[in-house]
C-alpha cells in the first residue's frame, strides 16, 4: 500500500471516529439531556439532534444504499469526497423546505394579518394530523407511506462526473422524505413558519439536514475502510421502524390535539400544571425574577376558550386518549385476525 493512501485511510479512520463521537453525543443530548421546549440558540442543537435520529426512518435510511455503493471502490480521497458531495446535496435540497415554511409563515402572518398564535395552532394540527398518518402506516394499519428511494436517477444526472453527479443525486434524492414520519419535523417547521424569517428557516433546517446527512456520512466512510455496517442495521429494520411507527402515533397524536384545541386545553388539561409542579417552574423563576427586579412569573389560572372550530377545551382529552387507543385496539384485532383467531 502506498505511504499517502496509509496516511489517508488514517485520517479516514479518524474522520469516523470523530463522526461517531458526535452522533453520540447528539444522540444522548437529545433522549436524555435536551430540554423538552429549546430555546434561542437551543432550537440549532435540537434541530441538529432530531437530524441524527433520523438514520433508521424508512425516508432516510434507504440513502445509505446510494451513499455506501458510490464512495466504494474509487479510493480513499475520491471516495470520501464522492460521499461529502452526495451528503451535500441532499442538505442543501432539505434545507429549502425550511425556506418555504418560512415564506408560508410571511404570508399567514405578515400578508394576511393572521394572529402568530392561530398560525401556529393550525400548523401544528396540519403537522400533526399528516404526521399521525403516516405513523398508522408505519405499523401496518393503512396503506400511507412516505415516498423513498426505489429506483435510477435521472439519465442527465447519470452522465455526469462523479463528483457532480453524486451533489446532483443527493439534491434530487434530498427532496424525498422531507415529511418523514418524526415527531421533530412538525415541530421545527412550525418554529420556522412563527419565526417568517427566510434565513433562520433556511438555516435551522439546513443544520437539521446535516443531522440527517452525518450518519449516511459515518456509514460510507466505514465502507470506504472496508466495514460493512449496513447488515446490523438492515437486520432490525422492520423492528425499529415498528417502535418508531409506535412512537409517532402518540407524539403526532398530542401535536395534533394541541393545534386543534390551543395552548389553553394544554393548560385546562392539567398536563401544564403538573410538568410546572414536577420542575418548581413558577418557586425557581419566581427566584430569579426577585434577584433581577423584574415582575414575578406568570400563574396560569382556569382557561374558558375554545378549540380551532369552537370545539370545547374539555373535549380535547377525550380525543387525545381516542388517538392514542384506537391504533392500539386497531392493531390488535389485526393481528388477531393474521393469525386467524376468533372472538
Amino acid at each position: 500500500m502506498p505511504q499517502s493512501s496509509h496516511h489517508f485511510k488514517i485520517i479516514i479512520l479518524s474522520l469516523a471516529l470523530g463522526l461517531f463521537a458526535l452522533i453520540f453525543l447528539g444522540l444522548f443530548w437529545f433522549f436524555f439531556l435536551g430540554p423538552a421546549s429549546p430555546v434561542g440558540t437551543g432550537w440549532y442543537l435540537f434541530s441538529f439532534a432530531a437530524g441524527l435520529t433520523m438514520i433508521v426512518l424508512p425516508c432516510t435510511l434507504p440513502l445509505a444504499f446510494v451513499i455506501v455503493p458510490l464512495s466504494m471502490g474509487k479510493g480513499a480521497a475520491k471516495g470520501l469526497g464522492i460521499a461529502v458531495s452526495f451528503g451535500l446535496g441532499v442538505a442543501i435540497m432539505l434545507s429549502m423546505y425550511g425556506v418555504i415554511a418560512a415564506l408560508i409563515g410571511q404570508v399567514a402572518i405578515g400578508s394576511i394579518g393572521a394572529p402568530l398564535e392561530v398560525v401556529k395552532n393550525w400548523l401544528y394540527f396540519v403537522a400533526g394530523a399528516f404526521a399521525y398518518l403516516f405513523a398508522l402506516g408505519e405499523i401496518g394499519l393503512i396503506k400511507v407511506r412516505m415516498p423513498t428511494y426505489t429506483g435510477a436517477a435521472p439519465a442527465f444526472i447519470q452522465k455526469q462526473s462523479d463528483y457532480l453527479k453524486a451533489l446532483l443525486l443527493g439534491l434530487f434524492l434530498g427532496n424525498i422524505g422531507v415529511g418523514c414520519p418524526h415527531p421533530a419535523t412538525p415541530v421545527i417547521l412550525t418554529r420556522i413558519a412563527a419565526s417568517g424569517d427566510i434565513f433562520y428557516g433556511w438555516s435551522l433546517f439546513f443544520v437539521h439536514a446535516v443531522g440527517r446527512v452525518l450518519p449516511l456520512l459515518l456509514l460510507a466512510l466505514l465502507a470506504i475502510l472496508g466495514v460493512n455496517a449496513l447488515h446490523w442495521l438492515v437486520a432490525r429494520k422492520t423492528q425499529v421502524e415498528q417502535a418508531t411507527g409506535w412512537g409517532m402515533v402518540f407524539v403526532a397524536g398530542f401535536i395534533l390535539v394541541l393545534g386543534l384545541f390551543t395552548h389553553d386545553w394544554w393548560v385546562y388539561s392539567g398536563q401544564h400544571t403538573l410538568l410546572e409542579n414536577i420542575t418548581q417552574e413558577e418557586r425557581f423563576i419566581g427566584v430569579v425574577a426577585q434577584r433581577v427586579g423584574v415582575a414575578p412569573p406568570h400563574a396560569h389560572g382556569i382557561p374558558t376558550g375554545t378549540g380551532l372550530f369552537g370545539l370545547p377545551l374539555a373535549l380535547g382529552n377525550w380525543i387525545l386518549v381516542g388517538l392514542w387507543i384506537l391504533p392500539m385496539w386497531w392493531y390488535y384485532k389485526k393481528k388477531r385476525h393474521e393469525l386467524g383467531i376468533r372472538n
